[in-house]
């Protein structure tokens, strides 16, 4: 029973090897990567085909949006929404030959953690969906 409850808690981890890193890899999502938008963030993602298990989640926001501890409480509670709700994506990446990279732009402050998540899930099951379609076609 303990190993199952370990199993379901590990499921909702999201370690710093799981945060997408460096200012190469924002560029090249920038440059090459797909754009979602909803009211209170955005998401530009890749999915990499041949990259099995990859699954990485940045999250910005910009200085337009206040000052120093006001943007990171909009990125706490981004990585909040996405920890909680990661399994979307994850689950299709490890089984699948699907591989993902997305950063989550903040485009309001001051949003209160519900709305967030609420786009955060619309954002997710959007990519979940082009996952599917990309492994039904490799």
């Amino acid at each position: 029973m303990k190993n199952s409850a370990n199993r379901n808690e590990r499921k909702y981890l999201l370690p710093r090897s799981r945060i997408l890193r460096g200012r190469d890899s924002v560029r090249r999502l920038f440059r090459s990567g797909r754009a979602l938008r909803e009211r209170h963030m955005d998401l530009r993602y890749v999915l990499l085909p041949g990259h099995e298990g990859m699954c990485l989640a940045g999250f910005i926001a910009g200085k337009r949006l206040g000052k120093a501890h006001e943007r990171n409480l909009i990125k706490r509670r981004m990585r909040e929404a996405y920890r909680q709700h990661q399994h979307l994506v994850r689950d299709i990446a490890e089984s699948g030959p699907i591989g993902f990279q997305g950063i989550f732009i903040a485009k309001k402050a001051g949003v209160p953690y519900p709305m967030i998540e609420q786009d955060c899930i619309r954002l997710l099951t959007a990519v979940q969906q082009k996952m599917k379609e990309e492994s039904a076609a490799s």
